[in-house]
């Protein structure tokens, strides 16, 4: 995932509740980055913003899906 691409959160995610964001919900990437410390599997991470003016910093990649 690159910066400014559409994503959208996957259904399946457990922590957009954690996050106040609904299922399905579509925001832009504003960062993309590993972390090398993290645990297996953990390691790319994201900066989204969504509509509402919400921000999720440090989210998992694999939480979200590439929009169209």
């Amino acid at each position: 995932m690159q910066k400014g691409q559409r994503v959208r959160i996957r259904k399946s995610s457990r922590a957009a509740v954690d996050w106040g964001v609904p299922h399905g919900a579509e925001g832009a990437v504003m960062c993309h980055y590993r972390v090398v410390a993290a645990r297996q599997g953990a390691g790319e991470r994201l900066d989204v913003k969504f509509s509402s003016n919400t921000v999720v910093w440090g989210a998992p990649a694999s939480e979200f899906e590439v929009v169209g």
